[in-house]
């Protein structure tokens, strides 16, 4: 990332061509100082010529040439010092308010273009600049909005200012180690911030001047805190759901669209003998070849919103064996509404199926013999009957007490 409006400071040397390495001051003042120099020498010159031939004309005796010599010496010390005074003022004060401008220029100069400024804060991610130093040289509005303080109070000065002290030696420590890399990086960072604690995506990077030097570093950050939080509830709901599938009683599979394994309880795995064996995201129909086509007509039946049950069916198996199951099968919609596949709701109730079937084999058996001792009885008191009736023809009692066989009958008939 280049930004040549934000570079005057650069370390790595000026950005205007000068063959000689100098600012506009420096070579300012170096031309005053030659002019000054250059003045002086030739106004001492003429001085000492005019003036040794002035005082030679003036003075014969030696004694008094001397001293007009000395007086004349002390004459021109003092003026040249009060001329170099006012000389040397007025280039002073010519060169300080070059300075100035100089160093407002530069100043003006390091700030980052409005255009840039506008865009920055225009954006809802915190996005910065800052110079060799840390110092900050762009701090948009949201950003100052995260961290609480004014973007003028932030710009100047680096991160101790505006975070804990550990936590600030660990931005400097990254934003030190992209300027020695010249390398972007990419990555979450958990900062303090004036709202608690906050999770964002930071990518930063080198800043680098028209040169291609590397004159600081800028940051694009954005708030992910609530997507983590909602990363967090999607994992702990699945964690739930998982146990909740893991250890749900019935067996219980997920399908999507196309009959492929989502979700599987670890009762469905046990029951029909699939624990070693991975089969999300494998057809239902290609790790259960014997599945019926009725039952692929309910699935059917299912993905179009139907829900379907039965109490008692049958499923025979590759192997030969049988498996008797109540089942549910109804339909899973997506968050927009559309279905998404089926859940499939199933008990194998084989043993409970095969003591039915002996429980009702055993009645068949005992009513059979009942209604085989029912018929002999009655054959037995018929034959009493004929016994007694032929008794009481020839004069005699009844051999046989069959009371109770009359009462049953007169209890029937009434």
């Amino acid at each position: 990332m280049k930004m040549p409006a934000m570079h005057a400071h650069n370390p790595n040397g000026p950005t205007d061509p000068n063959p000689r390495g100098m600012t506009n001051a420096q070579r300012r003042s170096r031309s005053g100082v030659i002019t000054i120099v250059l003045g002086y020498g030739f106004f001492a010159a003429l001085w000492i010529l005019l003036s040794d031939q002035a005082v030679g004309r003036i003075f014969r005796d030696p004694e008094a040439l001397v001293r007009a010599s000395m007086f004349k010496g002390w004459f021109f010390v003092a003026v040249t010092t009060l001329l170099l005074y006012v000389v040397v003022k007025q280039f002073a004060d010519v060169l300080m308010v070059s300075q100035e401008r100089e160093l407002a220029l530069e100043r003006e100069r390091a700030q980052p273009p409005p255009m840039l400024v506008a865009i920055a804060d225009a954006s809802t991610d915190a996005i910065f600049a800052k110079d060799e130093l840390g110092r900050y040289l762009l701090f948009n509005n949201a950003a100052a909005e995260v961290v609480g303080n004014a973007v003028e109070e932030v710009i100047g000065r680096d991160d101790r200012a505006i975070f804990p002290a550990a936590q600030a030696e660990q931005i400097m420590d990254r934003d030190a180690r992209i300027r020695a890399t010249g390398m972007p990086e990419v990555g979450e960072e958990v900062l303090q911030t004036k709202g608690g604690e906050r999770v964002f995506l930071a990518v930063k990077g080198p800043l680098r001047g028209a040169d291609g030097g590397i004159f600081g570093t800028y940051g694009i950050s954005r708030d992910i805190t609530e997507r983590k939080r909602a990363e967090t509830l999607l994992h702990e709901s699945q964690v739930r759901l998982r146990l909740l599938v893991d250890h749900a009683p019935a067996a219980l599979a997920m399908f999507d669209r196309e009959m492929r394994y989502l979700e599987v309880s670890q009762r469905w795995r046990d029951d029909y003998s699939l624990s070693a064996r991975d089969i999300i995201g494998l057809s239902h129909y290609d790790v259960f070849p014997e599945v019926p086509e009725s039952w692929k007509a309910v699935h059917r039946r299912a993905m179009l919103g139907e829900t379907i049950t039965a109490e008692n069916d049958r499923f025979e198996r590759l192997d030969g064996s049988v498996q008797w199951l109540r089942w549910e099968v109804r339909p899973w919609r997506k968050s927009d509404g559309e279905i998404g596949g089926i859940v499939f709701f199933a008990e194998d109730i084989s043993q409970r199926k095969v003591a039915d079937l002996e429980l009702r084999r055993r009645n068949q058996e005992l009513e059979h013999f009942n209604r085989a001792a029912t018929e002999r009885e009655l054959r037995m008191i018929a034959l009493k009957r004929e016994v007694n009736d032929m008794a009481r023809a020839a004069g005699l009692p009844s051999r046989y007490d069959i009371s109770f066989a009359d009462a049953i009958d007169d209890q029937s008939a009434a």
